[in-house]
């Protein structure tokens, strides 16, 4: 078999040799023929430089032209990738490659996507294992995955088959989130467990506005959460003014109201909340739907470099 390593990173230059060394450490022993690819997310320090100097490895290092996120710089990878499996890890040095031959016997054994979990989440901070569990249990609710047993608040990386990557190139849409599109798709799922590993060097990129970003890109693209919600609200709303205007009319008549003020806050009252349903709802679906009526394509690349195998 042939595997692909797609490895996206971001002002990794401190990491990325190192990564690329223990990933290709990990599999020479495992497969026939292998691939390392490289997608730099337009990083401000000589990452793209960095792997394209790697020798003693089949490599193609590609650079975004602009700043397109992790999950864009994958796709591109995947795009790219000619392996019969295609393993996606980070960059950073966390994600452990000594769980690559656990994860290729689940392939061999017929999973078509194989997810890397973590055992536990204790070296992060109590706010980001919070909403990573209460949005994933959210997400499990609205949209239910095919492996039901999966906790993917403990994904980070994943082997996927063939099938599968040409599927998740074959979607054109720009503005999802790719383990929500990968959990969405089905096809065989199972799991391995692991330890994640501490930073070779630097901070995560990943902060707080970012992750809140993704679970509604998530969200919206893989769910009616929005819509429903709005709903809810409008409901609410509505009932409120429903019961605010028999109040407000009831002292119409007993002649307590200022003139011409009861009818009034009926109108807005009971207005507001229908006003509140349908404007959550059309915003959502036009302001995405104008997004990819454009057809862009999800990212572009600046500079791309292939490197031969040395034997």
């Amino acid at each position: 078999m042939k595997l692909s390593v797609v490895i996206p990173s971001y002002n990794e230059s401190e990491n990325i040799s190192g990564t690329v060394a223990d990933v290709l450490s990990r599999m020479k022993s495992l497969v026939e023929k292998h691939e390392i690819i490289v997608v730099d997310d337009h990083s401000r320090d000589d990452t793209f430089a960095q792997a394209a100097s790697t020798k003693g490895v089949t490599m193609h290092c590609l650079r975004l032209s602009r700043r397109s996120g992790s999950h864009v710089a994958i796709r591109v990878g995947l795009a790219a990738a000619t392996g019969d499996a295609v393993l996606c890890i980070s960059a950073d040095g966390q994600d452990d490659p000594g769980v690559i031959g656990s994860m290729l016997e689940k392939w061999r054994s017929g999973a078509q996507i194989v997810w890397a979990l973590r055992r536990d989440r204790n070296q992060e901070s109590l706010q980001v294992k919070l909403f990573a569990r209460a949005f994933y249990r959210l997400l499990g609710y609205f949209n239910k995955p095919e492996n039901t047993e999966l906790d993917l608040s403990r994904a980070d990386f994943y082997l996927l088959d063939r099938r599968v990557v040409d599927a998740i190139v074959s979607c054109g849409e720009r503005i999802t989130s790719l383990f929500g599109l990968i959990a969405w798709m089905g096809f065989r799922q199972e799991s391995v467990d692991y330890d994640r590993k501490p930073r070779r060097a630097g901070r995560s990129k990943w902060n707080f506005q970012q992750r809140l970003g993704l679970a509604l890109d998530w969200i919206v693209a893989f769910s009616w959460l929005p819509l429903r919600v709005s709903v809810m609200l409008g409901l609410v709303f509505a009932g409120v003014g429903g019961i605010y205007a028999a109040f407000v009319v009831t002292n119409a008549f007993l002649g307590k109201p200022v003139e011409g003020w009861s009818s009034v806050m009926t109108a807005v009252l009971i207005l507001s909340g229908v006003q509140l349903l349908m404007l959550g709802a059309i915003g959502e679906y036009i302001g995405r739907g104008l997004e990819e009526t454009r057809k862009r394509p999800i990212a572009f690349v600046e500079r791309e470099v292939e490197i031969d195998e040395v034997s």
